[in-house]
């Protein structure tokens, strides 16, 4: 029998409910960041893997359920004829999905169907096996059969109760009772208590125990004073002693949430959000036989390279548990209009496929149609071994800096890591209270040491690391700038300033593990005229070949007086040069300048003229273009700057880096790497096997929000990136990451 609840009780009920959610509270702080780091595989554009189940011109088929029978090849699919409301299209398939049959009769009451439908498998306490299709709205519907699907009774309502994408998930408990959840968004509540506005999100359970044929007066699981909670997806954990349901956050305000129950889903844990990779709309999951979870999904992360398309996230339960971001994402299909598309489920075959499908915006311009994808975890795991990894080694906060900034990474002799950058105590500024900071990782990247403070001169600005490894001695140079912490870029170009930007070097003859106090050398290094100077940031470079080998070379920026100039009003101008030493960095010598419109630089020794030098610099040019200039005389004069053609910026510092010389086997080749964009976003990866006359399209590290970068060769000949990235602005953490050059060639 039915379980109803009458209207009295139940306004006492919601009332009890939503008493003690203050929907005045001030929101809840974010507890996870707006992006992730976990590599994305690109399965878009592998046609062979899709399916089109159904199309039809100019209608809209959304939003489908399969179900796989016992015999694992008899798959069933309902799907609407428009967005969520529409009749219901019901489909078989006798190969697993390969292929389908024709649109089957359905009964009349099909037509009616206002809300997305979902298909169910439940087997009462006595064992006898039936399939049940749920339809939402006011009030919750149900259509049964109980031989196979071949056919079906009407839909009927199963309580005085209504909600939306109804039934997302059926899981049978341990003592053969069957819970249902669903959600809704005000209208079930504003029905039997008119009082709230606006409408509060809900999610519900609601239980059988007679197999799937009646079910309880529904009560709810989750809810949040600000966030909008829909869409439930559940899953139990391998031991199966604890259920897991992840959450769609409606109001965009937050990632999405995660619940737990550890008593068959009694009692639940209060909302905690999910890392961004776990970020998305009606989340379905299922395990591989390896354990993992593969758990598809709509992308509505705030910062990702996928948004609004349908994705899948391949980790471990325990990653929900503790809220890590998982092993890998993939994008399935490309969604062409907005996010409307994916409302995924998954089916696992005996032999480890993966079948996902869903409704979306296939095909630009044409309406949505139903489409699966197939696929095996280990298919995926060879595609992911290419891709890079990433690891947070500063983030904004860390021990008492407000913003970490300007990224350096070199290997020592001993193939470790160093990573530099500036910790920023006041705020974001380039000027304050500015320390030199540094970790290590031993282990290629993959783990870093504690922070260190490597120059601290009280409230004052020190920064701008651009390290050099002299191959012959095994000393690493440090060079740096420092100003007054009061002092501004602006007022120290228009000599306004207290003091001026100095230059200064530090050294390590233990591999970085200590270095010797700052040397000033900005008498022999800087033109007593110029204004703001920066060595690099990035790193320098030991010249390889020709007359000029064994020459340690830093590329810097500065500022001079120019009456053509723009910079902070004028009259002045950027330009770049190099500062360099002949006698294993005991003393350093200025070179010549390049004007106009260079800034900040990095320097790179060419392969087709031994000792060739080329300076890739920053340009204020106007075209968004990277701007090079060419030096025979291993940096001490400099050809006129060109644009680079290849080369789009947004104005902002950049990397660039010899991987290999030529051999037989390959060209040399040189690496490039910067926020390919207008903006500060897309840090991208790209590669030149000519010298840098020509760069190859590039490889997206990043999408969102990026900035600064430094590249460096890592043993077993990978490749790290160290570089400035964050969900809304580019300055939240400094990362690294670490991929093959293979990533690049594919």
């Amino acid at each position: 029998m039915n379980h109803p609840i009458d209207l009295s009780r139940r306004i006492a009920l919601l009332a009890s409910l939503l008493c003690p959610l203050n929907l005045s509270a001030a929101a809840p702080p974010r507890t996870q960041p707006d992006d992730y780091s976990i590599p994305t595989i690109d399965l878009a554009h592998e046609t062979h893997r899709q399916i089109v189940v159904d199309r039809e011109k100019g209608q809209y088929l959304g939003h489908p359920t399969t179900l796989v029978l016992e015999d694992n090849k008899t798959m069933l699919i309902v799907y609407p004829k428009g967005h969520g409301r529409g009749g219901i299209v019901y489909k078989r398939s006798s190969d697993a999905g390969l292929t389908w049959s024709d649109r089957l009769p359905t009964p009349a009451s099909w037509a009616t169907s206002r809300e997305v439908p979902t298909l169910h498998r439940v087997i009462d306490k006595q064992g006898v096996k039936r399939i049940i299709m749920f339809s939402g709205l006011y009030p919750i519907r149900m259509s049964v059969s109980e031989d196979d699907g071949l056919t079906w009774s009407e839909l009927k309502p199963i309580g005085d109760f209504g909600g939306i994408v109804t039934m997302g998930h059926v899981e049978r408990l341990k003592n053969g009772d069957y819970m249902a959840l669903f959600h809704d968004d005000g209208r079930f509540i504003k029905s039997a208590n008119k009082r709230e506005n606006p409408p509060k999100f809900l999610v519900y359970k609601t239980l059988s125990f007679d197999g799937g044929l009646t079910w309880s007066a529904p009560e709810v699981i989750a809810s949040h004073p600000v966030a909008h909670l829909c869409e439930p997806g559940l899953v139990r954990s391998p031991d199966g002693k604890q259920l897991a349901v992840l959450l769609r956050e409606n109001s965009r305000k937050y990632n999405s949430f995660v619940i737990f129950s550890d008593d068959e889903g009694l009692t639940w844990t209060k909302p905690r959000e999910l890392p961004a990779s776990l970020t998305g709309d009606r989340h379905t999951g299922r395990y591989s036989k390896d354990g993992r979870l593969f758990i598809s999904f709509r992308d509505t992360t705030h910062v990702s390279p996928t948004k609004g398309d349908w994705v899948g996230w391949v980790g471990t339960y325990d990653d929900i548990v503790h809220g890590r971001e998982g092993q890998y994402r993939v994008r399935l299909m490309d969604n062409h209009k907005g996010a409307d598309c994916a409302y995924p489920p998954v089916e696992r075959l005996p032999d480890d496929t993966f079948v996902t499908t869903t409704y979306g915006h296939w095909t630009k311009g044409e309406s949505p149609y139903i489409v699966s994808v197939r696929f095996k975890l280990s298919e995926l795991d060879r595609k992911a071994r290419n891709l890079p990894v990433h690891t947070t080694v500063f983030k904004a906060g860390e021990g008492g800096y407000n913003t970490f900034r300007i990224p350096s990474i070199i290997k020592n002799k001993r193939g470790h890591l160093l990573a530099f950058c500036e910790g920023r105590k006041d705020s974001r500024s380039d000027k304050g209270d500015i320390d030199l900071v540094l970790k290590r990782s031993r282990d290629n990247g993959q783990t870093w040491s504690d922070l260190e403070v490597i120059w601290d001169d009280d409230k004052n600005t020190c920064g701008n690391p651009c390290p050099v490894l002299d191959e012959t001695t095994g000393t690493l140079w440090l060079l740096l700038t420092h100003n007054l912490g009061k002092d501004a870029e602006r007022d120290i170009i228009h000599h306004k300033a207290k003091s001026t930007r100095t230059v200064w070097v530090s050294k390590s003859e233990d591999h970085g593990r200590t270095w010797s106090d700052p040397v000033d050398i900005t008498k022999t290094t800087k033109w007593h005229s110029w204004g703001w100077y920066a060595t690099g940031p990035g790193v320098g470079i030991q010249i390889q070949h020709g007359e000029y080998k064994g020459r340690l070379v830093i590329p810097c920026d500065h500022s001079y007086n120019d009456p053509d100039g723009k910079i902070h009003g004028g009259p002045y101008g950027f330009g770049s040069h190099a500062i360099y030493s002949d006698d294993h960095g005991e003393t350093w010598s200025l070179g010549s300048a390049i004007h106009p419109n260079a800034n900040e630089c990095q320097v790179v020794e060419l392969a087709d003229r031994e000792g060739m030098l080329l300076m890739n610099m920053r340009a204020y040019n106007g075209r968004n273009r990277r701007t090079h200039a060419l030096s025979v005389d291993g940096g001490k004069t400099w050809s006129n700057p060109k644009d680079a053609p290849d080369l789009i910026e947004p104005v902002c510092q950049a990397s660039i880096l010899r991987y290999d010389w030529p051999a037989e086997s390959h060209p040399g080749r040189l690496l490039f790497a910067n926020p390919a964009s207008k903006k500060r976003e897309q840090m991208t990866v790209k590669l030149s096997v000519d010298d840098g006359i020509h760069w190859s399209a590039g490889k997206q590290l990043y999408h969102g929000p990026s900035a600064y970068s430094c590249l460096v060769t890592l043993k077993k000949k990978e490749i790290g990136c160290l570089y400035e990235r964050g969900g809304k602005s580019p300055y939240e953490r400094i990362v690294f990451a670490r991929f093959p050059i293979q990533w690049l060639e594919e």
